[in-house]
Parts: structure tokens; C-alpha cells; sequence
């Protein structure tokens, strides 16, 4: 028989995301590492395969490929420019941050050596409309972004639904910070100081949102985190303490500890820039896997 009185879970904690979109930060880069070295394995072979194929000098073993650090940082560059077109196409927060976890999500276990991130970050934004329900048909999400073709965006839908698992649900801070918001109105709080927070902390967030943290804390860490950082200019951070240490009780302590080691991320994340992006690119351009690639022989 059911126990009547046992603690029914967080509504988070029956969600995909929690049972298998949750890593620590040494899994992530295991995860990483083993996938590019797979990956670069795998090219030289098809590159070695392509040569013979052709009667071309084996050039494979000269090539310099991707290192894991390098995949990851052209991938924060789309996820970058994925909030450019969400702000853009006047899209939600939501839309857009789940695109970008979209984005994290295909490529944690896949290649960019196999799937270039310009062809799959758009793929990940339509989904994204569809998630979120903020539908767009295929041809009005071609015209706001000046698409020449959506042919590609279509094609990569089931590829990267496969990357995905096929679960597209995503939690992301911006809810339990409203959340928040609304439950420290109801205490000792000076709520000019709160509501001048607020405005500050979608773009806590969306700071977050480009780096590892949604694959390593929950939610509702984040937006009190986002809160922490966006009060650190008008004091409001202090409050923020004081409410956590009010509202959790005995888990505030712990709580505390993990917003703390949350800010700490956050401070050693550098935002990607155009050149090293192109460096990258180019880089990427002699290392694709040409079995991925039509016009190739293979």
C-alpha cells in the first residue's frame, strides 16, 4: 500500500531533464573528450578511405584536428548568435533558451567535425518555436532570418531530435525567477530595490544560459543566482541572502554553497569571439568528416 504521507517529488525531479541532462563538470568533459577522440579516429579512417578511393597522397595523418576545448568554443559562438536571431525574430526568453540547450544537448554527444553548428543551430531555433509553442511556419522563420533555403533546417529536424533523445521539454531559470520574484514580495523586503533587481536578472540569465551551468545545477539555483548577481550593484544581494536563509531553513546553508560555486563558474567563462571563431572555422573546414559530406566520394 502507498505511504499517504511520503514527500511526493519536485515536479523537476520526475522531468528527463533531471534523470539524464544532469552532469558535474568532470563528466562533461569526459564526455567531451571521449567524443572527439572517437571522432577524430573515425575522420582520419573515412579521410584515409576517401584518398584510396581517389588515388590522392595520404594527407590524413598531417591533418590538425579539433580538440575538445575548440569544438565546445564554436559551439558557444552559434549559441551566441542563436540570441542574436531570438531577439531578432522578437522570439521569447524561453524559445530562446531552449535553443541554446537544444544546441548544448546535440552537441554533447555529437561531432561539429560531423555536423557543422551553422547548419544545426537553426534546426535547434525552429524546434525551439515548436517547444515553446510559439509556432512559426517553416517559410515566415525562413523570411525573418533571410534564409536563401529552409531545405537544410527540415532536413536536420529528425537528426537532431535524435540527438536529443526525442525529449524536448526544457526547464530553465526564467520561471522560478519569476517565481521568486513573486515570493519575495510577500516578505520584509524593500521591493523598489527588488523590482530594480528583477529587471537584471533575464540578463543574469541569459548570461548563464551560454555556459555550462544548465547542464550542472537546477533551475531554481540559477534564478536565485541570477538574483544574487543582477543585486550586486544596488546591495539587493544581501536581501537575497537573507530570504534564502528565511525561506529554506535548514537547506539554506547548502543552497548558499551552491550559488556560490554557480558565481564562480560564471566568473572563469569567457564569451567567444568572432576571430576565434574563424580560426576555428577554418581549422574545421580541413578535418570534416567526408563521409558526412555529399559531394564526397564516399
Amino acid at each position: 500500500m502507498a505511504d499517504l504521507n511520503a514527500k511526493k517529488p519536485h515536479i523537476f525531479e520526475e522531468s528527463s531533464q533531471y534523470q539524464h541532462w544532469r552532469f558535474s563538470p568532470e563528466q562533461l568533459w569526459d564526455i567531451r573528450n571521449k567524443r572527439t577522440d572517437e571522432a577524430v579516429s573515425r575522420v582520419q579512417k573515412n579521410v584515409q578511405e576517401e584518398q584510396q578511393e581517389n588515388k590522392e597522397e595520404d594527407v590524413g595523418s598531417k591533418t590538425e584536428y579539433l580538440s575538445a576545448k575548440e569544438e565546445l568554443a564554436l559551439c558557444r559562438f552559434y549559441e551566441m548568435q542563436l540570441q542574436v536571431m531570438s531577439k531578432h525574430c522578437k522570439f521569447t526568453d524561453m524559445v530562446m533558451a531552449t535553443a541554446v540547450i537544444y544546441m548544448k544537448r546535440f552537441f554533447l554527444h555529437n561531432t561539429v567535425m560531423d555536423y557543422h553548428p551553422k547548419d544545426v543551430f537553426l534546426t535547434c531555433l525552429f524546434l525551439a518555436t515548436k517547444s515553446e509553442s510559439e509556432r512559426i511556419s517553416i517559410d515566415d522563420f525562413g523570411k525573418n532570418l533571410r534564409l536563401p533555403s529552409t531545405k537544410n533546417v527540415l532536413d536536420l529536424e529528425f537528426t537532431v531530435s535524435q540527438g536529443l533523445k526525442f525529449q524536448y521539454y526544457i526547464h530553465h531559470p526564467y520561471r522560478p525567477a519569476y517565481g521568486f520574484f513573486l515570493d519575495m514580495q510577500t516578505g520584509p523586503t524593500d521591493v523598489k530595490l527588488l523590482k530594480e533587481t528583477y529587471k537584471k536578472v533575464d540578463k543574469a540569465i541569459a548570461e548563464m544560459i551560454l555556459s555550462d551551468l544548465p547542464l550542472i545545477y537546477q533551475p531554481g539555483q540559477l534564478a536565485l543566482a541570477a538574483f544574487m548577481l543582477a543585486g550586486k550593484e544596488n546591495g539587493f544581494d544581501q536581501q537575497v541572502r537573507r530570504y534564502i536563509a528565511d525561506r529554506f531553513g535548514h537547506d539554506a546553508a547548502s543552497l548558499l554553497s551552491i550559488i556560490e560555486r554557480i558565481l564562480g563558474l560564471l566568473k572563469i567563462v569567457t564569451p567567444v569571439t568572432q576571430e576565434e571563431a574563424k580560426k576555428i572555422d577554418y581549422k574545421l573546414r580541413l578535418c570534416m568528416n567526408p563521409a558526412m559530406n555529399p559531394e564526397s566520394a564516399m
